[in-house]
């Protein structure tokens, strides 16, 4: 009977240990993700005020509107893929695809 018990806290035991090594994996990986986006969107900043562009004028080239660049910049928003693709191109830049080096 105590046996029983003991094999079946084991497995319990076991899958509480599964979940939490999951919750931190993905844990790991939103933060890798916000760290990611928190550099990218500081780069477009920057590269905005590099060419001289106020958000207004780089909103008047992508038909974008000015709070909503804003809010992106103050990292309020997440922009979408095609929103991203266009302040790129309005600034002359591109995404391109590295394999890590771990």
């Amino acid at each position: 009977m105590i046996d029983k018990y003991v094999k079946k806290e084991k497995k319990r035991i076991d899958r509480e240990y599964q979940n939490i090594e999951e919750l931190n994996k993905y844990q790991e990986q939103e933060k890798r993700i916000l760290d990611i986006e928190e550099e990218l969107l500081s780069e477009l900043a920057h590269l905005r005020q590099e060419k001289k562009l106020s958000q207004r004028d780089l909103c008047d080239i992508i038909n974008l509107k000015q709070p909503a660049l804003a809010k992106i910049e103050k990292r309020k928003n997440s922009p979408q893929l095609s929103t991203l693709v266009k302040i790129l191109d309005a600034l002359d830049y591109h995404i391109e695809f590295k394999k890590n080096s771990k």
